[in-house]
């Protein structure tokens, strides 16, 4: 039997907090700290943990070539319960016949190379994936003297935060331009825009106002080929490289005409594929879920999902240490464009980022290596702004 340990790891090494025995015996309960370490693997999100005797063992593996297990025992003198504790556990591989788990993480492994990640970008998306989250939001009171009340809780713990308006002391001039006069369409459409955090979930949303926004935002603009198999689109925001790797999966609740479901869009046929049908209610149930217990997300008539197709970005820019944060920008991107149709249309409309992303790629069908949702639009009738407990109202504000 050949053996090898997984390609790509981090290690992390931590303080851990464990009982003190002596102490606990005597009757008195103490905590102390002590190392803890563990191989962080950015392909499935896993932590490994491992002993020093386990780590120092590893360290006298490579990934890139197979060895035989007696070999290496011979060579490396290392205690062979060890090598088959960490082979039990997968974090050492072997190419037994019968080790399927064995087969599954390197057919993974080359999966991820394949489609070109970045194992440092990998890790970060790999460990702040949210699987079963859930808040105690719906809980919460949403009154203005209870929201003072936790920020100046926050200030207590925390200190004051820092200016709103930052300006440089080491500045060598300062030069005050004449305020222009921002009062076009786009302006106020700009001044308009909020995220909306009440809807009237009884309201029906017109299907014509959903094929605007969707269309609007997500809809392709333009085609050019730029090569045999390779295909740029325009849509109306901005996207690196013009790879719109951001594919929108509709989540439709109450909307007129179309059966309450998750669905894809086809941005190039202008049309829904249902992929699931649920009622309303179930949908609601869903979206609570999702959004990690952010009840006033579920009162919508309609919700898009944001899918980052890793596969599409990074054929392009493989491997490259900034191409995750150009594939989330693009979705940054698409959210204020969705804002603007939204508030053209006197509809309300929200962005998060706070969703149970681990959960909702598996309901898609998603390889994660592949393609995964990194945020959520929302949009429905909303309800009155003025004076409301979950909308933000600023005061007018002009420079002096």
């Amino acid at each position: 039997m050949r053996i090898r340990r997984r390609r790509i790891c981090f290690i992390q090494i931590a303080d851990e907090l464990v009982p003190d025995l002596s102490a606990l015996f005597s009757g008195d309960l103490r905590l102390e700290s002590e190392p803890s370490a563990e191989l962080l693997c950015p392909i499935s999100g896993e932590r490994l943990r491992v002993t020093p005797r386990e780590l120092a063992l590893l360290a006298q593996m490579v990934a890139g070539e197979w060895v035989d297990a007696e070999s290496f025992l011979a060579q490396t003198h290392v205690d062979p319960e060890d090598l088959r504790d960490l082979l039990q556990r997968h974090v050492v591989l072997s190419d037994h016949k019968e080790d399927v788990l064995s087969r599954q993480i390197i057919e993974k492994e080359e999966h991820f190379e394949q489609v070109g990640w970045l194992d440092l970008t990998a890790m970060y998306h790999a460990m702040t994936r949210w699987q079963n989250v859930a808040n105690d939001e719906s809980q919460v009171e949403h009154t203005p003297e209870a929201h003072r009340d936790r920020l100046n809780e926050w200030v207590e713990e925390r200190g004051a935060l820092v200016t709103h308006f930052p300006q440089r002391e080491d500045a060598i001039a300062r030069h005050a331009m004449e305020l222009p006069a921002f009062d076009s369409c786009l302006a106020e459409i700009l001044k308009a825009r909020r995220t909306t955090r009440a809807f009237i979930a009884e309201e029906v949303l017109p299907q014509k106002e959903l094929s605007y926004v969707l269309y609007g935002c997500f809809g392709a603009q333009g085609i050019r080929d730029l090569a045999p198999g390779v295909t740029a689109v325009k849509r109306t925001s901005a996207s690196g490289g013009g790879l719109t790797p951001i594919d929108p999966y509709p989540i439709i609740l109450r909307v007129e005409g179309l059966r309450s479901g998750i669905y894809h869009y086809d941005m190039g046929r202008h049309a829904l594929e249902l992929l699931v049908e649920k009622t309303e209610q179930e949908l609601r149930d869903f979206m609570l879920e999702m959004t990690a217990g952010q009840d006033y997300f579920t009162q919508m008539q309609a919700a898009v999902v944001h899918v980052a197709r890793f596969n599409r970005h990074h054929w392009k820019y493989r491997q490259h240490v900034k191409a995750y944060k150009a594939l989330l920008m693009d979705s940054a991107h698409l959210s204020q464009t969705f804002y603007l149709l939204a508030t053209e249309r006197k509809l309300g409309a929200f962005y998060t980022a706070a969703i149970n992303d681990a959960d909702l790629g598996a309901c898609l069908g998603l390889d994660p290596i592949e393609a995964a949702p990194i945020g959520i639009s929302g949009l429905g009738v909303k309800a009155s702004e003025e004076n409301h407990a979950l909308h933000f109202n600023p005061e007018p504000f002009a420079p002096k």
